[in-house]
């Protein structure tokens, strides 16, 4: 089952920092990425599981979550960095459309 944006152990907030908002989002600490939709704002919508070496950090297993670098260009205040170095977003800063979500598990796309 994949967590949106969180770390699939149900605090949901994957950087450590227990406030549920901000989330590690670099790209360089995922893999098996697959973009699942695109979001009315431009920001792509992926499955992805993060690097083994980042579990404890960011999380366990699938999970659904946005790409920091494309967050960035459209709402670079949502953006922070964690002390790790690795970008992170505030998912409290980004409107995500449940209906968007419904989509995306029903149309799958691989990068």
């Amino acid at each position: 089952m994949a967590t949106m944006g969180g770390n699939g152990n149900g605090n949901g907030n994957g950087n450590g920092n227990g406030n549920g908002k901000n989330r590690l989002s670099d790209r360089t600490a995922k893999q098996n990425i697959v973009q699942v939709a695109t979001l009315p704002t431009g920001i792509g919508l992926y499955l992805f599981d993060y690097r083994p070496e980042l579990h404890d950090l960011a999380g366990h297993g699938r999970q659904l979550g946005v790409m920091a670098d494309e967050v960035e260009q459209i709402k670079p205040r949502a953006v922070s960095l964690h002390p790790a170095g690795y970008k992170m977003v505030d998912y409290g800063q980004l409107v995500i459309n449940p209906a968007d979500v419904a989509t995306a598990f029903r149309n799958p796309q691989p990068l």
